[in-house]
């Protein structure tokens, strides 16, 4: 592969991936995620104004700022944790909260960001995706979960990692405005490996989206 010239930004963009960590995440907890972009010219977009918009939320909670230049920031607000990445054309937002609502997939789990945020953000929603992650009870309770939760003609459900644990989806919006993916951990699954699997759905999801925005 000598012949063939490197892409300027290669090595920075493969070393990106890196700068970001994946949280710890045990189960039973959940996770809210929401992407924004401009609808158009997002790539040339003024990027201050999304730290602005992150800014004004860690404000309402009373959480300390990142570092100026910053593109991506984790941190506490309120009982809650935040995720913030800031992309070459959109940013993601991720709450991530332990335990899980009694009612699944309650679309009060995205009350942490406040409705007049929401409507002041610098874009439009990609997407947005409730994420409820469970520890594995027997594989006919879980059948009978994924039955119940997703629309069973669209379901999609595999193991992930060596069989640590299952990522199930259906792929639809939801009554509530969002999609709904389960991770169902494992006794192998570690805390690292089930942040690593709800940031790698989100990503996928989000790209799935961008990908389609040219069809």
């Amino acid at each position: 592969m000598a012949n063939i010239q490197d892409h300027e930004q290669r090595y920075a963009l493969a070393n990106e991936l890196h700068a970001r960590p994946f949280p710890s995440l045990e189960a039973p907890c959940f996770a809210a995620y929401i992407a924004i972009k401009r609808p158009e010219n997002a790539v040339s977009r003024d990027r201050q104004a999304d730290v602005d918009h992150l800014l004004a939320l860690l404000d309402r909670y009373g959480t300390a700022h990142p570092k100026p230049g910053a593109n991506h920031f984790f941190g506490e607000i309120g009982k809650y944790r935040l995720k913030w990445e800031q992309h070459t054309e959109f940013v993601t937002y991720t709450i991530f909260g332990d335990g899980n609502a009694e009612k699944p997939f309650d679309p009060s789990m995205f009350d942490v960001f406040p409705e007049d945020w929401l409507a002041q953000a610098p874009g439009v929603r990609v997407t947005s995706a409730l994420i409820r992650v469970e520890e594995l009870p027997s594989e006919d309770v879980m059948r009978k979960k994924i039955d119940a939760w997703f629309v069973p003609e669209s379901v999609a459900a595999s193991y992930v990692l060596d069989k640590a644990a299952i990522v199930a989806g259906d792929f639809r919006i939801d009554e509530g405005g969002h999609l709904r993916f389960a991770v169902v951990a494992g006794k192998t699954c570690t805390p690292r490996r089930i942040g690593r699997i709800v940031q790698r759905i989100g990503e996928i999801e989000t790209y799935k989206q961008m990908s389609m925005l040219g069809l």
